[in-house]
């Protein structure tokens, strides 16, 4: 028990270093820290803050370096709480289920904002054409359609257009944001602004093959769904079915299990059940990935 009130205090003292960092984050004038929250709106990562901070934008959670700071401070010091409260056997269980947890429900956050960009984007363009059609520079038609959008649409566009305010071209910024959120949609519209601007041409027909196309897409990608949902029942049901039956055991019948963790063969068993159950999962869930 002595190593973990080792690592709480240490994990306490990490939590004290990281409040006092934030306070002096908040007593810097804004002159002085204003160049640099530019720099990070305009460049990639720079340091693991702001990795975590677009790691968590790209799951729709937008913090502040001080918030951020102050965050992993309050869940630092739960942690330590936690190390010294629970037996020395969960403690490790609870902090890899913690981690995994948390990065999990981050990822499923990614992909449904993914998904949510992907239902607006055809209605923004279809809008965004129509300023074209009537005279408007797509820089004048960008930014007027952002106060027309709903989020989470309108949080990317007011970010792509702090970027340009800030110096760089309106395909540049749709750029990084197609990098920061994993949304190849995005890329392609840089892409097609970017040719328009150097090369000229008809930006009206390209866009509009553009919506096309990502009409196309979301009707093939709802087929496919609906095609694969017995699959993807089935993979449920085989993930679920071993938890329901150790569960049924667990209660119906005890002492089962109870010798069997108490012996070393047993505990072995246990342990490649638990082993190949989540190998399994992780087999089926790369199966449907891919589909």
């Amino acid at each position: 028990m002595t190593l973990w009130w080792g690592v709480a205090i240490i994990l306490l003292l990490a939590a004290a270093a990281l409040l006092w960092v934030s306070a002096r984050v908040s007593t810097t004038p804004h002159e002085q820290r204003a160049p640099r929250r530019q720099r990070r709106r305009i460049a990639p990562s720079e340091s693991l803050l702001d990795w975590t901070l677009d790691y968590l934008l790209r799951a729709g959670i937008q913090l502040t370096p001080r918030r951020l700071v102050i965050s992993v401070a309050i869940g630092l010091g739960i942690l330590a709480v936690l190390l010294v409260v629970i037996d020395q056997r969960w403690s490790v269980f609870v902090l890899a289920g913690a981690l995994l947890g948390g990065n999990l429900i981050l990822g499923w956050r990614a992909r449904r904002l993914r998904s949510r960009l992907r239902a607006q984007l055809p209605g923004y363009l279809e809008q965004f054409l129509r300023e074209l059609a009537v005279g408007a520079s797509p820089e004048r038609a960008f930014q007027r359609q952002i106060a027309r959008s709903a989020p989470p649409l309108r949080n990317m566009l007011e970010r792509v257009w702090v970027r340009r305010e800030l110096g760089l071209e309106l395909h540049e910024g749709l750029v990084r944001e197609s990098q920061l959120l994993k949304l190849s949609e995005l890329a392609l519209l840089a892409t097609a602004l970017e040719v328009n601007q150097r090369h000229g041409g008809s930006l009206r027909d390209i866009l509009g093959s553009f919506v096309t196309l990502l009409r196309q897409q979301e009707r093939g990608r709802r087929e496919l769904k609906a095609l694969t949902g017995e699959t993807r029942f089935t993979a449920v049901v085989l993930a679920v079915i071993p938890v329901l039956i150790g569960g049924y055991i667990l209660l119906t019948n005890p002492e089962f299990l109870s010798t069997m963790w108490h012996s070393a063969d047993g505990r072995a068993a246990l342990w490649l059940a638990l082993g190949l159950e989540l190998s399994g999962c992780f087999v089926m869930w790369r199966m449907l990935k891919a589909i």
